[in-house]
C-alpha cells in the first residue's frame, strides 16, 4: 500500500506539472481551464478539479482524490488562498497555500468516511480587497457496481437498461438506465453521477437529457434521443468518480423509414388513483407522432402502446390506435395506487415490416401531497428587513414579516400547485392562506393588537417592570433583565405562528417499494392535532392532565390556556390520534386501510416564533462574572455585556455594538460586533475588556456602550476603574532597596 500511494502521488505531481505548462503556454491538452488575467476585471477565483488521470471532474472518491486548482485572476504570485472544506479534508491541513508564477494555488482533495455534496470556501486578499468564492464536489463511494435489475428480479452486472430493446426509430427517443449498488449489494442511498457517452453522442449525432443524471433510490435514468444517427451505437455509462462502468448497443432505424416521435405528456405529475381533484390529475395524455423518411406527417398508421411498468395497477386506455391527418396518436394513462415512474412506448412498423420504438417524457405518480417532513416555514424580508426580531412591533402597528411555507410530498417532489397552506398567529394579524406554485407561497403578518394575553393581560409577563422572584442563572442581578437565558414563561413580546395543510405522515420505507407496508407499521411519526403552540412547550397545554381542572393556578397551564387547536376532525375535542396510532397517508395501500395504516389524511404543519421587539426600551448590563458592574468598570477582566428589550428580547439582526472610550480608558478589540439573526428567547450577549494606564496624578475614563438598531441609536456610560499611582521604591523606603543610589 506505501509504495501503490507513493507511485500516485509521483504521477499526480507529474500530470500536474505538465498540465499547468501546457495552461501557462496557452494549450490546455484536453479541455483544462483556460487561465488569464485582465487588468479590466475585477480579481476573482476560478475553480478546477482534477481526478488523478489529470481529467477535469467534478467529483472524488476515497480512491479518487482531486486536485483543486484555484485561479486568482489578476492575483500574480505569492497570493496566500486560504480553502476550507464542508466535506472530505483539504490538504494541506493549514488549509492556506501560495499562488505560483501563473497566479494558481493548489490543494488535495481527499474524501472522508461520509458521502454526499460538499462545498469548498476559498478567500484571499488581492490589492486590498477580499475576494471569496465557493466551488460544489460530490463525494461518492468505493466498490460500487453499475448494471440494471432484469424482470426475474436478477442483476445484470455492467449492461445498460436500454427501454426499447428493439430498433429505435429514425429520430425517436430511449431511455437510459442503470442501477448502481454499493460493495454489500444494496441501492445506493447518495446522488450518484452517471455519464453517459457514445460515439454518436460524441458527434452530435445523438442527444441525451439530462447529460450527467443523478441516481435516486439507487437509480439513474436519462432519455437518448436521436439527431441523425443511423445504425450501431455502443454506449458506455461511467460513474463519475469511480471505476464502475455498463455497457449497451443502440441499434437505430434509417432515416428513409417510417418513424415515431414523441410530442407532449400532460401532465407530467399524476396522483394516485381515487385521490384526485383540485388541481390533482389521475391521468395524463401522452401525445405521438408518425413520420415518413422526410419527416412528414403520416396519418393512417396503426401506433401500439405499452407502459415500461404496471406496478400499482397502471393502465392505457388503449393498447393501439390509428395516426390522423395530422400523423398525431393520443393515448391516456390512469395513475395506479403505488407512486413510481413510468413511460409510454409506442411501436410502429417500418417499411420493411421491422418494429421501430420511442418513449415519451418521464411520468411520475405520487401523492403530491405534503407529508411531515417536509414542510418547512421561514420569515424572510418585509420593507426591507428579515429579522425574527421585528424592531418597534410592540408599540408600532404595520410593520411586516413574509413568511414562507415550502411543501414536498413524500418522495420529496414540490407537491402539486394550488395546494393550499392555512395560517394562524399568536399576536399581530396574518393573511389566512396561500396556495403553492412549485411547492411554495408565502403570506405577510403584520405588528397591530393583540401582544398580550386576553385572559391575563401582563400579569404574568416576564418583563423588567415586574420580575419578583425571577433570577437569570447567567447573574445574580436583583433585576433579571437583561439576561441571557430563557427566563420561561410568560414571554412578552413572543408571537407564535403555526402553517398547516393536508396531508400525510411521514414513515420509514425500509423497502423503497413507495407504500406502507405491514412491516413498517411502527416506523412512522404519529401526529396528533395540529395547535398553536403559545407557550412554546411542544404540547398542548389544555389537554394536559394538570391542566384541565378549572381551578388550576400553575403558570405553566396560565401560559398555554389560550392555545387553540386545528379541529381536523370537527368533532370539537382535541384528539391525540393514538387510539390506535396508524400511519396516516395516501401510502398505505388499500389492503392496509384500517388494519395496520390508515388512508386518512391528516394537517401537516410548521411553527416559527416572531418576536415584537420594544425597540424604545433596551436594557443595558455588564458583569464581572455573575456580579453586575454598577458604574465603575473593573480592568483587565473578561467582562459579560447583555443587552435586551423589556422582556428580555434580543435586539434585531443587523443591529451593531460598538465599544468606545473617553480619557483614561481603552478597549481590548475587538470595539465592534454584529447582531446575529436567532429566533430564541434571551438577551444578546458579548465578552468584552478594557484596560487603563496607571498615572501620577491618576486619570478617569469612562465606556461608552452604544446601539445602533433601525429604529433607534442608544448608548450607556461607564466609569473605568483608575489604576493605582505607581510607588518609587527608592522615595523613603528604609533600609534603601540594592538598585537604589546612596544618598549624599
Amino acid at each position: 500500500m506505501i509504495n501503490r500511494g507513493a507511485t500516485l502521488i509521483s504521477r499526480l505531481a507529474i500530470l500536474f506539472a505538465v498540465l499547468f505548462t501546457l495552461a501557462a503556454c496557452g494549450g490546455g491538452g484536453g479541455g483544462g481551464p483556460s487561465f488569464y488575467n485582465n487588468d479590466d476585471e475585477e480579481a476573482s477565483f476560478q475553480f478546477t478539479l482534477y481526478d488523478p488521470l489529470g481529467n477535469a471532474t467534478n467529483s472524488i472518491t476515497a480512491s479518487s482524490p482531486g486536485s483543486l486548482k484555484i485561479f486568482v485572476r489578476n492575483g500574480g504570485p505569492n497570493v496566500v488562498v486560504s480553502a476550507e472544506t464542508s466535506l472530505g479534508t483539504l490538504l494541506p491541513t493549514t488549509g492556506t497555500s501560495l499562488t505560483d508564477g501563473n497566479g494558481v494555488a493548489t490543494f488535495q482533495l481527499e474524501a472522508g468516511a461520509e458521502n454526499g455534496t460538499g462545498i469548498v470556501s476559498a478567500s484571499a486578499t488581492v490589492n486590498g480587497v477580499a475576494v471569496t468564492g465557493t466551488f460544489g464536489f460530490n463525494v461518492g463511494e468505493n466498490g460500487l457496481r453499475l448494471g440494471y435489475f432484469d424482470a426475474d428480479g436478477d442483476f445484470i452486472e455492467n449492461q445498460i437498461l436500454i427501454e426499447p430493446a428493439s430498433t429505435l426509430s429514425a429520430g425517436g427517443n430511449a431511455q437510459l438506465s442503470v442501477v448502481v449498488l454499493d460493495k454489500d449489494g444494496d441501492r445506493v442511498s447518495t446522488a450518484e453521477a452517471v455519464r453517459f457517452t457514445s460515439g454518436c453522442i460524441a458527434g452530435g449525432l445523438a442527444t441525451i437529457n439530462p447529460t450527467e443524471p443523478k441516481s435516486v433510490n439507487g437509480q439513474a435514468s436519462t432519455l437518448y434521443s436521436a439527431k441523425g444517427c443511423a445504425g450501431t451505437d455502443q454506449i458506455t455509462a461511467s460513474l463519475i468518480g469511480a471505476g464502475a462502468q455498463a455497457f449497451g448497443t443502440m441499434t437505430i432505424a434509417k432515416r428513409e423509414t417510417n418513424a415515431v416521435n414523441f410530442v407532449s405528456a400532460e401532465p407530467l405529475l399524476m396522483v394516485l388513483r381515487g385521490t384526485g381533484g383540485q388541481n390533482r390529475e389521475e391521468t395524463s395524455v401522452v401525445i405521438f407522432e408518425v413520420v415518413d423518411g422526410q419527416g412528414a406527417p403520416l396519418p393512417g398508421v396503426t401506433v401500439q402502446f405499452s407502459l415500461t411498468t404496471y406496478v400499482g395497477g397502471l393502465t392505457l386506455s388503449k393498447t393501439s390506435a390509428l395516426s390522423d391527418g395530422d400523423g398525431r396518436v393520443s393515448v391516456t394513462v390512469q395513475a395506479g395506487y403505488v407512486p413510481t415512474v413510468v413511460r409510454v412506448l409506442a411501436t410502429v412498423n417500418d417499411g420493411d415490416g421491422n418494429p421501430v420504438t420511442t418513449v415519451s417524457d418521464l411520468l411520475t405518480v405520487s401523492t403530491g401531497l405534503p407529508d411531515q417532513n417536509s414542510i418547512s416555514l421561514a420569515i424572510g424580508e418585509c420593507d426591507g428587513e428579515d429579522s425574527f426580531v421585528v424592531d418597534g412591533a410592540f408599540t408600532g402597528d404595520g410593520l411586516c414579516r413574509t413568511l414562507t411555507v415550502l411543501m414536498a410530498d413524500a418522495f420529496n417532489n414540490p407537491v402539486v400547485d394550488g395546494t393550499a397552506a392555512l395560517f394562524t398567529t399568536e399576536y399581530g394579524s396574518i393573511v389566512s392562506s396561500c396556495t403553492t406554485v412549485a411547492g411554495t407561497c408565502s403570506v405577510e403578518w403584520t405588528s397591530q393588537e393583540p401582544r398580550f394575553p386576553t385572559l391575563t393581560g401582563d400579569e404574568y409577563v416576564v418583563s423588567s417592570y415586574d420580575n419578583q422572584g425571577v433570577r437569570c442563572p447567567s447573574h445574580t442581578g436583583v433585576n433579571a433583565i437583561p439576561c441571557p437565558d430563557d427566563l420561561g414563561n410568560i414571554r412578552g413580546g413572543r408571537s407564535a405562528i403555526t402553517v398547516t395543510a393536508i396531508g400525510e405522515e411521514s414513515f420509514i420505507d425500509r423497502n423503497g417499494n413507495g407504500i406502507m407496508d405491514q412491516d413498517e407499521q411502527n416506523l412512522f411519526e404519529n401526529l396528533p392535532e395540529a395547535f398553536l403552540d403559545d407557550n412554546e412547550d411542544q404540547v398542548y397545554t389544555p389537554a394536559l392532565a394538570e391542566c384541565e381542572a378549572a381551578s388550576t393556578g400553575s403558570l405553566l397551564c396560565i401560559s398555554g390556556q389560550e392555545e387553540d387547536f386545528i379541529d381536523f376532525n370537527s368533532n370539537q375535542t382535541y384528539d391525540l390520534n393514538n387510539n390506535p396510532a396508524l400511519y396516516n397517508g395516501l401510502l398505505c395501500p388499500v389492503e392496509g386501510d384500517g388494519i395496520w395504516c390508515s388512508r386518512e389524511l391528516v394537517n401537516v404543519r410548521d411553527s416559527v416564533v416572531v418576536t415584537l421587539g420594544d425597540a424604545p426600551n433596551f436594557k443595558f448590563l455588564l458583569a464581572n462574572g455573575r456580579t453586575p458592574v454598577s458604574n465603575v468598570v473593573p480592568l483587565n477582566t473578561q467582562l459579560n455585556l447583555y443587552i435586551s428589550d423589556t422582556f428580555n428580547n434580543p435586539p434585531p439582526a443587523g443591529a451593531t455594538v460598538t465599544l468606545s472610550t473617553e480619557g483614561n480608558c481603552e478597549v481590548v478589540p475587538p470595539t465592534t460586533t454584529e447582531i446575529l439573526n436567532y429566533g430564541r428567547s434571551g438577551a444578546f450577549p458579548w465578552t468584552v475588556a478594557v484596560t487603563a494606564e496607571a498615572k501620577d496624578p491618576p486619570e478617569t475614563g469612562q465606556l461608552i456602550v452604544t446601539l445602533d438598531t433601525p429604529v433607534i441609536s442608544r448608548s450607556v456610560y461607564y466609569d473605568c476603574a483608575v489604576p493605582p499611582v505607581p510607588v518609587d521604591p527608592c522615595d523613603g523606603s528604609s533600609p534603601l532597596p540594592p538598585e537604589c543610589p546612596t544618598p549624599p
